[in-house]
């Protein structure tokens, strides 16, 4: 029975038995009817904004600057095969999309994107975009974002927290600081005084390690950089690993050709395994690996121009 129809058959005879007027009953019907038009139409016109609100979600134009970066080169929507992502694993080859895309599923999805630059909404952007890459039927480990927010999380526990939070930038994790900064910290240890490679460029040569250093006391595991768990000790300070690179390698590459850039991290992550921690510690397998991509890559010195001394396609 439609809606208009039960409103006739309980209301009219009502008005029947009460003597109104057949004028009068027209005018209540015509009313009725037109309140269930306007309640239809609020309805319809509240969908269709919620609906609009909810395409546009955190749409405000911050939401770019909000929303992470992925922290590798977006795949190919056309491919078929496998490509080794920036963790070192094998991922879909149309994986990750582009930013662009990754930022309107977040807007999307999230009506409220967190802005702050406190440890919980910085948790929450990576967890929303990880959220995100995977609706769009990527995994985690075709980004960096996983180990980076692995790095936050890890902060909780930290009762430096607040003072680590101020030296970063919106989105930045002690993991992209340590990614950055590199081998700064390197001379007040001694890597430049070692025999081997000259000391005094070692420490702009050696590619940074992608993650904060481990507790050379810790008896348990951390979860590392590419979210599998690696010794707690691990990895040794960036210092370290220059240390024994100069002290194993007389002539350091320092070039900024395809195959000077492969040997650096070659060999730092040869350094790594020498102090006793796995290439998983570091973003430096995955990084190397988006190299070693280039070797067929037609563009790739187009690419390299565009790079740092030791960035690569992954960061």
């Amino acid at each position: 029975m439609s809606r208009h129809k039960q409103y006739r058959d309980e209301v009219e005879p009502c008005m029947y038995r009460r003597g109104v007027s057949s004028r009068t009953r027209k005018l209540v019907i015509g009313g009725a009817a037109a309140a269930l038009l306007g309640s239809a139409l609020a309805v319809g016109t509240g969908m269709s904004q919620a609906a609009e609100q909810g395409n546009a979600g955190a749409s405000s134009g911050n939401i770019n600057a909000l929303v992470p970066a992925l922290g590798f080169s977006p795949g190919n929507p056309n491919a078929t095969a496998d490509r080794v992502g920036p963790t070192g694993v094998n991922v879909p080859g149309r994986c990750p999309p582009t930013q662009a895309q990754v930022n309107a599923q977040v807007a999307l999805k999230n009506a409220n994107f967190p802005s702050g630059t406190d440890l919980e909404s910085r948790i929450q952007r990576f967890e929303k975009t990880l959220s995100a890459i995977q609706d769009l039927k990527c995994p985690a480990s075709s980004t960096t974002l996983l180990g980076r927010l692995n790095s936050l999380t890890a902060l909780r526990g930290n009762a430096n927290r607040d003072n680590i939070l101020r030296g970063l930038g919106l989105n930045e994790t002690p993991a992209d600081k340590a990614a950055a900064t590199g081998s700064g910290d390197a001379a007040a240890s001694g890597a430049t005084g070692n025999a081997g490679a000259s000391s005094g460029n070692i420490n702009a040569l050696v590619p940074a390690l992608g993650f904060s250093p481990g507790n050379p006391n810790a008896t348990a595991d951390r979860v590392g950089p590419t979210g599998v768990n690696v010794p707690g000790r691990c990895p040794p300070t960036q210092a370290q690993v220059n240390a024994q690179v100069a002290l194993k390698n007389a002539n350091f590459p320092s070039g900024t050709d395809l195959e000077s850039r492969i040997q650096r991290f070659e060999k730092t992550l040869s350094a790594i395994q020498d102090l006793k921690c796995p290439a998983s510690s570091t973003t430096l397998l995955g990084r190397l690996n988006s190299l070693t991509a280039l070797r067929g890559n037609a563009n790739r010195d187009n690419i390299l121009r565009g790079l740092g001394l030791n960035e690569t396609p992954a960061g």
